[in-house]
């Protein structure tokens, strides 16, 4: 042994559950200011049996979070959001794969999302997990951004 101690930060995903809103709610003020959800919408999210809401912890923090809403053979990615200063660490990653196999575990075949014209990482990072453009919307967001329409089909998308 050479006395040398490495320190790494541990990333652990888990479910989202009621007690994580505090925490959750003034993320979601800061990173969505023009159209945040309220605490009502997530106690409503959360009560839903066919949702499922993941948060991200890195060294006890939570730095960001992720749901998924699920329909018969399609699930809708509803959000991820990752505390500005944790991005571009593979954290939304980590949860879009979470949401990726949830999907597959629940036997889906299309997942869909809307994502901002302008998040140019956020596109990049779902099109390398297989998500493609199927639509827009026009003036989509409060500030008047269009929103980019995208769909992996798992039957083209090998595990």
């Amino acid at each position: 042994a050479t006395g040398l101690v490495m320190t790494t930060s541990i990333i652990k995903v888990r479910p989202m559950r009621w007690w994580d809103i505090d925490v959750v709610d003034p993320l979601e003020q800061e990173l969505f200011p023009l159209d945040p959800w309220s605490i009502d919408q997530w106690w409503r999210e959360l009560a839903q049996l066919h949702n499922h809401y993941f948060v991200v912890e890195s060294a006890g923090e939570l730095c960001g979070y992720a749901g998924l809403s699920i329909s018969g053979i399609d699930a809708d990615i509803q959000t991820i959001a990752i505390a500005d200063s944790f991005q571009g660490k593979g954290i939304g990653r980590k949860l879009l794969n979470q949401l990726v196999a949830r999907s597959r575990e629940l036997g889906v075949t299309y997942i869909f999302l809307e994502v901002r014209s302008d998040n140019t990482s956020a596109l990049s990072m779902y099109s390398s997990f297989g998500f493609a453009e199927i639509s827009k919307r026009a003036k989509y967001y409060p500030d008047g951004t269009d929103a980019v329409i995208l769909r992996r089909d798992d039957r083209e998308i090998s595990p």
